[in-house]
């Protein structure tokens, strides 16, 4: 069965989109991966929310919790319980609620967003939530038939909240009308209210302190349980792309993914996108191998899995697509682009249908068209996002090499990291997690929470706690920390120069940095974009984007990942004819077939040698093929003018370069610019120097052209 399958993918001269059953076992296979990474991805994310509830909230009787309901991808009610639950999760299953409290109602629907109402709740009997408008907005009160009107009733089923009358739907048309809390009508009666996270500003300090250096213990236990060295992300899959034929071990995937659900359940600073494309990487990069489907489909399900694993975080399928090709397989494949379209759709619509919608640009206010004038302020904003971006990317590498080169043991680094980002916490607890919702809150606040004092204390902290924890080896993403003081970045430059403007500057700069950190300013864009469908904020973020990108560029690399790549000793400025000469062997391509002469021979010996083979080299090796050396025409010539008792041995002279069967040919063509001669030996290994071929410089030149036809057929959809 596997050979017939393996059969399907061998190599035709025609365009992978005419491929016939080709293509179409290829899409068939996209859609398996994408739905396969899209369930994981999904599970990955459930199983540190698991773990983060367990660790704070579950064990804690102060935090509030939040129940949210979504009943499509572009429409959402959620109430937000907060203020007086005085239980956590663990009174919200008892049903030991306070009896009354605030909630906030929000509602998108026809693409259109309200502004979050606050409205208060209470509790009456038989376990019935009663939410309804506060009595006055804007100053001005509400008619106290509004009110009556306006009430809506839950009550619990389960640990869930529930609507208490089939009727919502025209209670909900009541609030619309009479008190403006929805744009629009309600159509969908499968209401079900499911708990969020709470917030760590409500847990104990000594809570979080204790969870953050034992769990930091506990991370230590596990690199050494599983024999890691390190915890693995985007950075590994682009090297597995260039060098490894696009394979990821299984075993590192699941391994990273374990660390990642343990670190972001505990709070670490850090984010959880990266970690999400690693595994998306490996399970894509894993099925091609298991069906052993060759390189090239290997490299192309690599992107599958990420396309996947971004449009299941992110609702993006569109800037999926964009990113597996921008930032993971670094060009533009014909050959690629349709499976892992279909892959980024396919996970894409699992999420969908298994509740998971990104919220994290929802609610904002709707922008108006820019001016021309405003376009070089969001250039400004793109020249400071890059100078925080730079210092953020600087911390990594240099708290990271730091942890690496001191005398702590790995296992204790975790716990020494969450021991001082747990002191931090007790004045910035906002710091902690995968801070979505601080993220949210900032750029929708409009300064009224967060200061410009506080927005600067926060940034400064939230960078140096992710190089900590990074550094240290509680592993996660850079993207989340990333999105988070970039959107404090272009918060306080608006405080500062136009409050007017706050909401798009904070999304123009998280934009850039953003861009500036993952290498990929075309998917940011578009992330941006399809999350918040705005022509002005797209506009916007683009320029300040270009702007910060070009800094960074200059000043550090084209991304982090992109920086990783190379500190690990891979040319990323290399065109991809040279990857794939880098993957060859001077053993493909060398002659089999030389000539070679008796080391004890006589100058006659030599003389009729050369004679039959003019143009070739001759050389000297002893009975077990040792390389002694090479004679060449000229060193030939004079020995024969001036005559004597000369051999073989006497005449051989080992050659200024020489190469080894197992060296890439990037290497060998570095050899032949350098040699001056005919024919370059290869021998087996530099120990026992038995020589095995020859090469020629036309060789060298043929293994290029090939090189450069696959990276033209690889781009182009050929085979």
């Amino acid at each position: 069965m596997l050979a017939k399958i393996k059969k399907l993918f061998v190599r035709t001269q025609k365009p992978a989109y005419q491929a016939g059953t080709n293509l179409l076992l290829v899409l068939v296979l996209s859609v398996v991966v994408g739905a396969g990474v899209s369930y994981g991805t999904l599970g990955f994310m459930k199983a540190f929310d698991s773990v983060l509830n367990w660790v704070y909230y579950q064990w804690s009787d102060y935090p509030s919790g939040r129940y949210t309901h979504k009943f499509d991808p572009r429409n959402n009610v959620s109430f937000d319980f907060r203020g007086a639950n005085t239980h956590g999760l663990a009174g919200l299953k008892q049903k030991k609620w306070a009896d009354h409290g605030t909630c906030r109602i929000v509602t998108t629907a026809g693409g259109v967003r309200s502004l979050p109402v606050e409205t208060k709740w209470r509790m009456e009997g038989n376990q019935t939530v009663l939410i309804e408008p506060v009595s006055e907005r804007d100053g001005n009160p509400l008619a106290d038939e509004n009110l009556l009107a306006s009430k809506v009733q839950l009550k619990f089923k389960g640990k869930h909240l529930v609507p208490a009358s089939k009727d919502l739907n025209s209670t909900i048309r009541r609030v619309e009308g009479d008190t403006s809390l929805l744009p629009h009508a309600i159509d969908n009666e499968r209401l079900l209210f499911k708990y969020k996270q709470g917030s760590f500003t409500d847990v104990p300090k000594w809570h979080i302190l204790l969870a953050l250096t034992l769990g930091g213990l506990f991370i230590g236990a596990l690199y050494r349980a599983l024999k890691l060295a390190r915890g693995h992300g985007p950075a590994d899959a682009i090297i597995a792309r260039i060098s490894n034929d696009g394979i990821l071990p299984i075993k590192e995937g699941i391994g990273t993914a374990l660390i990642c659900i343990s670190s972001i359940g505990l709070g670490a600073s850090v984010g959880r996108y990266g970690p999400a494309v690693h595994l998306g990487a490996t399970l894509g990069s894993g099925f091609s191998t298991a069906f052993n489907l060759g390189r090239v489909n290997t490299v192309t399900f690599l992107g599958c899995g990420v396309a996947s694993a971004i449009a299941t975080s992110f609702n993006t399928p569109i800037a999926a697509v964009i990113f597996a090709h921008e930032a993971i397989i670094g060009h533009y494949s014909l050959r690629a682009f349709a499976p892992i379209t279909i892959a980024a759709v396919t996970g894409n619509e699992v999420a969908k249908m298994n509740g998971r919608f990104f919220d994290g640009f929802q609610n904002l206010t709707q922008f108006t068209e820019l001016v021309p004038t405003q376009y070089p302020l969001f250039a400004v904003v793109g020249l400071i996002s890059a100078v925080f971006a730079l210092i953020y990317m600087r911390s990594l590498v240099t708290i990271g090499k730091m942890m690496r080169e001191s005398r702590i043991p790995q296992w204790l680094r975790p716990a020494i990291a969450g021991l001082s980002i747990g002191i931090i916490a007790i004045w910035l607890p906002n710091l902690l997690g995968l801070v979505e919702e601080t993220t949210s809150q900032v750029i929708q606040d409009q300064g009224v929470e967060y200061t410009l004092k506080l927005l600067c204390l926060l940034i400064v902290f939230k960078i140096a706690s992710t190089a900590l924890c990074l550094g240290s080896g509680m592993h996660g993403g850079v993207f989340g920390p990333a999105l988070c003081f970039g959107a404090m970045v272009g918060a306080a430059f608006a405080m500062i120069y136009d409050p007017s403007q706050y909401q798009i500057f904070a999304l123009a700069s998280m934009g850039a940095c953003i861009s500036s950190v993952v290498g990929a300013p075309i998917s940011t864009i578009l992330i941006v974009f399809e999350l918040n469908q705005n022509y002005s904020v797209a506009t916007a973020v683009m320029v300040s984007v270009v702007v910060s990108n070009l800094v960074t560029n200059r000043f550090f690399a084209r991304s982090f990942f992109l920086f990783q790549v190379q500190a690990a000793g891979f040319d990323i400025n290399a065109g991809r004819e040279v990857l794939i000469l880098g993957r060859r062997t001077i053993r493909e391509v060398m002659e089999s077939q030389f000539h070679t002469i008796d080391p004890e021979a006589d100058l006659k010996a030599i003389e009729q040698a050369l004679r039959k083979n003019p143009d070739a080299d001759l050389y000297v090796t002893e009975e077990d093929d040792r390389l002694l050396g090479g004679i060449t025409l000229g060193t030939a010539w004079d020995a024969l003018r001036e005559g004597g008792n000369q051999t073989a041995r006497d005449l051989a002279r080992m050659p200024d370069h020489w190469l080894t069967e197992d060296t890439d040919l990037n290497r060998g063509f570095e050899v032949i610019e350098e040699f001056v001669g005919i024919s370059v030996p290869v021998v087996d290994n530099p120990e026992d120097m038995r020589l095995t071929g020859i090469i020629h410089e036309a060789n060298v030149i043929q293994a290029y052209n090939e090189a450069v036809k696959e990276a033209r057929g690889e781009e182009q959809g050929l085979d």
